[in-house]
């Protein structure tokens, strides 16, 4: 099987990958400090609790990606808790009030396990990025009590340790990917931001799903997080993230926190555009989990945002099918305008260009935003 065309297919189902076409002429640089990768105990308890409940996000097998040996010891190990009181309460209760997708993880990223015991994390700040939007403190404090009964009862720290060498492979393959990030982009094209740190989080149940957590300490520090799933095995069965698969959706995860916060800002000067193309099929964007104008807009520009970094950071090609990087930027700018109706996506990437030529002009991009905004409109007309 041709490991990149299984996982861009996967990664396509839930829209999260697309560039345009250009020319390549710098090196991909790697990080100057190592982004710290990790397989944490509390979002894979949270991840499997989703599971079991039927979560959208959670479900996926392996025909979606999801690594049939893994999947097996999960469904055999926790058979007999699908009735648990946990499992009841996320099913019944929170899965159609919007516990899906991203918010699980949101949820067990607020999370530590010290000592056995699940405790929230004192140095998050709780109320950060609309996060009780989506839950209400009643619901999270009676989530966070039956799933410690569940920890307690699945006798949970167990199966996880029992996997830890798995986890750890999973670790080390991914720290060889994230390494590749040139972090210096962030500081150029979006802002320089003081303080903030990057994190990526793993799960192998997450399959093609890959997400974007936003978080703020109490004094002030801002945190950067990617969920990444989009794992396979190599020839030899060892854990696999190809570079041209994931470097592309690690990108887009951690420019949702640059990206959607600017679309919030200016949403007004581009509301009436992103209505009318939302309004162009609705129920498709919906049914990718795009279910309104902000999310196709969100998807959009982080998208865009992604070409500029890898038209000037190509990605290693071996073994992908492709000869070259236009020739795969061009299949995945398909995808975008074809498979996921991102009809603005080919002038959004050409203007931003304009930024990367012009930084004495927008030394930002909240900077270039009216630039950015007046494009919107036009493009739409």
């Amino acid at each position: 099987m041709n490991i990149f065309t299984n996982h861009i297919t996967s990664i396509i189902t839930l829209a999260f990958a697309s560039l345009i076409s250009c020319s390549i002429s710098t090196s991909a640089a790697p990080s100057s400090d190592p982004i710290p990768v990790h397989y944490s105990e509390e979002t894979e308890l949270v991840s499997i609790l989703a599971h079991l409940a039927g979560v959208n996000g959670y479900i996926f097998d392996s025909a979606d990606g999801v690594l049939e040996d893994y999947l097996s010891d999960v469904e055999h190990y926790f058979a007999g808790y699908s009735g648990h009181k946990a499992v009841k309460f996320v099913r019944n209760k929170l899965a159609m009030k919007g516990f899906a997708w991203d918010f699980p993880m949101a949820f067990a990223l607020r999370l530590r396990i010290d000592g056995n015991q699940i405790i929230c994390d004192p140095d998050i700040d709780t109320d950060f990025d609309d996060y009780y939007d989506r839950i209400t403190r009643k619901n999270e404090k009676t989530l966070i009590r039956l799933l410690q009964e569940f920890y307690a009862d699945t006798d949970f720290h167990r199966f996880f340790i029992d996997h830890k060498s798995l986890y750890q492979e999973c670790e080390t393959a991914m720290s060889k990917v994230a390494s590749r990030l040139d972090m210096s982009w962030y500081d150029s094209f979006f802002c320089p931001s003081g303080g903030t740190s990057f994190h990526v989080f793993l799960g192998l149940l997450n399959g093609p799903g890959n997400y974007a957590i936003h978080q703020k300490t109490r004094d002030g520090k801002e945190i950067i997080n990617a969920l990444m799933g989009c794992c396979d095995r190599n020839e030899h069965g060892e854990i696999y993230y190809g570079e041209a698969y994931t470097l592309p959706v690690l990108i887009h995860e951690f420019n949702h926190s640059y990206c959607n916060p600017l679309n919030d800002e200016f949403w007004e000067g581009i509301s009436p555009a992103a209505t009318r193309v939302f309004n162009t099929d609705p129920a498709f964007y919906a049914s990718i989990a795009y279910g309104s104008p902000v999310h196709v807009m969100n998807e959009t520009f982080v998208e865009a945002s992604m070409f500029r970094y890898l038209m000037t950071h190509p990605i290693d090609l071996e073994g992908t099918g492709f000869a070259g990087m236009e020739e795969l930027i061009e299949r995945l700018l398909e995808i975008d305008e074809k498979d996921r109706k991102f009809l603005l996506i080919r002038d959004l990437t050409d203007m931003l260009k304009e930024r990367e030529e012009h930084m004495d002009i927008y030394p930002t991009m909240r900077d270039f935003m009216p630039r950015y905004i007046e494009e919107v409109n036009r493009s739409v007309k």
